[in-house]
């Protein structure tokens, strides 16, 4: 399917760089890559960009100017490249697409306008780049979604689910005081120690951990889930939760707090959470490779003129 989608993405480039003079005229556009005309304005967006926060380019905190507008037209690049791939795959944007770029875009506006317009930013630009952000969730979704009616695919999702995410409540209590200082060790003990009466009191249930949770003064969370990669929690708490039983509750002591955690069963919660996580579990799978794929379209655009 790669290949025959490559040869098809260059295809296109051709038919468009041959007929790019009638695109613009005798106007000149900021950039013509792969002879599609990107006007100013949307060049002045991806720089605003880059500038705002470099390192998320790779760049230097304090970058070159050089270096700046190549991350900012290889942005521009990718802005032709979705849009022309959105075409390539003959795709269209539901109502409900629309809806939330319309919606994005006069959020944006209303709250940043006078910076855009500094920037000669207009609301149809911003109309334009938040579109082609939504084309790029469509087309990875007509390469790699193939409906809940694929069998094989639903499984090796789900697969990939219960490999990779984990479900529990927890309480939590940190070592620090608000006022910065740190608690004593005997302190520190009773902490503990309650902990580990939370854990002796809790049944099978998530019933009984609450009830065990409250009688010691905590309140436990509502179910979280999580998955090998996500921030906000010490480093081997996946791993620690992943490791347990299903409705067991294990008490872990870290740096500067401890859990004591009950893990759910994924399975057990329903259908109706996969179904809740199904899209963003496909774009973990096959993120990279889209990646790869679309830089390899990038890879091959030419930038015949640059007026910036």
């Amino acid at each position: 399917m790669k290949k025959i989608i490559s040869a098809a993405f260059a295809a296109i480039i051709l038919t468009v760089s041959l007929c790019s003079c009638s695109l613009f005229g005798s106007n000149k556009p900021a950039l013509v890559i792969a002879g599609t005309p990107v006007d100013a304005e949307i060049y002045n967006y991806y720089l605003d960009k880059v500038t705002g926060r470099p390192a998320d380019y790779g760049l230097d905190e304090s970058p070159k100017k050089s270096e700046l507008e190549d991350a900012a037209i290889g942005l521009c690049k990718r802005y032709v490249a979705l849009n022309t791939n959105f075409a390539l795959h003959n795709l269209t944007l539901s109502t409900s697409d629309k809806v939330n770029i319309s919606d994005n875009v006069n959020n944006h506006w209303m709250r940043f306008r006078n910076h855009y317009e500094s920037i000669s930013v207009s609301k149809q630009t911003l109309t334009k780049v938040f579109t082609s952000d939504a084309y790029e969730d469509a087309i990875f979704s007509a390469i790699y979604d193939r409906g809940v009616t694929d069998s094989a695919q639903e499984k090796e999702i789900k697969d990939y689910f219960y490999k990779n995410y984990t479900a529990f409540r927890s309480v939590c209590e940190y070592f620090t005081k608000d006022d910065g200082t740190t608690v004593t060790e005997s302190e520190k003990q009773e902490i503990i120690n309650n902990f580990n009466r939370i854990s002796a009191l809790s049944g099978d249930t998530a019933e009984s951990y609450t009830q065990a949770c409250n009688d010691l003064g905590y309140y436990s969370s509502d179910v979280v889930i999580i998955g090998r990669t996500s921030e906000g929690y010490p480093d081997g708490f996946f791993e620690s939760v992943y490791a347990q039983s299903d409705n067991s509750v294990r008490v872990t002591e870290y740096d500067d707090c401890v859990f004591a955690v009950r893990k759910e069963s994924l399975k057990e919660l329903g259908e109706s959470v996969f179904a809740a996580y199904r899209s963003s579990l496909i774009k973990e799978m096959y993120n990279e490779e889209w990646q790869n794929t679309l830089d390899e379209f990038i890879e091959r655009f030419t930038l015949d003129s640059k007026n910036i």
